[in-house]
């Protein structure tokens, strides 16, 4: 008998796609807040006790509307950015000047 093993393969897309504001500067895309970290803290060579705990990171609702232009001249929403920009990787959404 020959049995075989079902693979189960998840796929994800942007509607499993978060905003996590990880820090005081900086939102991260990703599917999940330790992926967010994992990448951003990759990019910028910071460690944990740089980032927000666990506990503090906020979730920014994709309705969230933001200006889209250096010139503040038209706002999208971050559902609307990621559908223009995401390419399945984690990635800087939004940046606060501090």
């Amino acid at each position: 008998m020959n049995i075989r093993e079902l693979e189960v393969v998840e796929v994800k897309g942007l509607e499993d796609v978060k905003v996590f504001r990880i820090c005081e500067s900086d939102a991260v895309a990703a599917y999940s807040l330790q992926e967010a970290k994992a990448y951003y803290k990759g990019i910028t060579g910071l460690n944990d006790s740089d980032l927000y705990s666990d506990e503090d990171v906020e979730v920014i609702p994709l309705e969230t509307k933001f200006w889209n232009d250096e010139e503040m001249t038209h706002k999208r929403t971050l559902k609307e950015m990621l559908e223009i920009h995401w390419g399945g990787d984690p990635q800087i959404v939004i940046t606060w000047d501090i």
